[in-house]
């Protein structure tokens, strides 16, 4: 198999590779769960905790017409799965040819020959192979044939919330970026370059860095109370956020995202920013003038302030 995409090592991995298997977009609380299980079970084996994904998400092959976004980047899973204590990511470049395996070449051919996997530990509702035909009872049939435990994990809920990346989506698209911090364990983040916008807030006095929109799940369109960083050296800045389509100055519907960030006076044109987004303060609206506009911004940092501490 030519197409996985290792991070580190040799393979077959030699030392007891105990593999978490998923799509893991997010890395949110559920997945945490998996790791976990993952790096003790390693430990006790004196073996290797690896974490095994796919890229581009199957969706984006399997189903090219129908629009979707994601919670992670590539580069940002990564960081986040080996933050957690994994040893090694691999990544399976997915594509129509793997996707048509049936559950057993996909055992025999990845997780045996490649990986040689001892140890498997997946969510008790894993699908695998073509058509999504294999499960966990498939799963555990197969790893007794060829000589691997596979270890089905339950789901994780929160507060009776079933923890999950549709979950996150849905909050984050109703604006309630908050609880989704609970169910990720960490604030939602974007990261997007500094472009040049229409000037529009400093105008009024409140400069503000435009963000080019990444392919990523976008919050509902209005004002957040945020930490905006511009490198993992420098603390973040207090920040209020707006996502919308300036109705009060546009009318083309274009959505964009800015940041005021508080106490920063230098510009950050060609910057990367990562937008961690705390607490939803009010929708995006159209306002009789810039004068009201003003105000209300004014009124919205005041908010923000408060929030942040």
């Amino acid at each position: 198999m030519n197409n996985l995409v290792e991070t580190s090592g040799k393979f077959p991995i030699p030392s007891y590779p105990v593999v978490a298997i998923g799509n893991f977009d997010g890395v949110h609380l559920g997945h945490q769960a998996l790791f976990k299980k993952t790096i003790e079970r390693a430990k006790e084996k004196n073996g290797t905790a690896v974490a095994l994904t796919f890229w581009p998400h199957p969706s984006k092959v399997l189903f090219p017409d129908r629009p979707t976004s994601f919670l992670t980047s590539f580069e940002e899973k990564k960081e986040l799965i080996l933050s957690l204590g994994i040893d090694t990511v691999l990544f399976v470049e997915f594509d129509k040819l793997f996707s048509g395996q049936t559950p057993e070449q996909f055992v025999k051919n990845l997780l045996v020959e490649k990986v040689g996997c001892k140890e498997v530990i997946v969510g008790e509702e894993f699908l695998f192979g073509q058509g999504r035909s294999g499960n966990v009872a498939s799963l555990i049939d197969l790893g007794q044939k060829y000589g691997f435990d596979v270890l089905p994990q339950k789901p994780v809920y929160l507060n009776d919330t079933l923890v999950s990346s549709s979950e996150i989506r849905k909050q984050l698209l109703a604006g309630q970026v908050d609880p989704a911090f609970s169910l990720l364990s960490r604030p939602y983040v974007l990261e997007g370059e500094v472009v040049h916008g229409d000037g529009t807030g400093e105008k009024m006095g409140v400069a503000t860095a435009n963000i080019n929109l990444p392919d990523r799940v976008i919050p509902k369109e209005g004002i957040y109370a945020a930490r905006v960083t511009l490198s993992d050296d420098v603390p973040p800045y207090d920040s209020v956020v707006y996502i919308g389509s300036k109705p009060t100055f546009n009318e083309k519907g274009v959505v964009q995202i800015e940041a005021h960030l508080f106490n920063y006076h230098e510009q950050l044109y060609g910057k990367k920013l990562k937008v961690a987004f705390i607490k939803w303060i009010r929708p995006d609206r159209k306002f009789e003038n810039s004068t009201a506009l003003i105000k209300q911004m004014q009124c919205d940092i005041l908010m923000a302030q408060a929030i942040l501490g």
